[in-house]
């Protein structure tokens, strides 16, 4: 009875890492996005990544706040 319990737990074992094993492989590997023109590598200048320039306020400099 316990080698038959140990087969079982040996068969489900190697069923599970084989699954795990099949959908890593199976699943696409990394690489460049899809969306963007072709041969571009995904490169994006820190320029565009920094916040805008604030709008300065209309008020004068001198004018207290009312």
């Amino acid at each position: 009875m316990q080698d038959i319990l140990a087969i079982a737990i040996a068969l489900a074992a190697a069923f599970w890492l084989g699954r795990t094993l099949w959908r890593r492989l199976a699943r696409p590997g990394c690489g460049p996005p899809p969306a963007g023109p072709p041969g571009s590598d995904g490169f994006v200048p820190l320029d565009s990544l920094s916040l805008p320039e604030q709008k300065e306020s209309g008020r004068p400099t001198g004018r207290p706040d009312r």
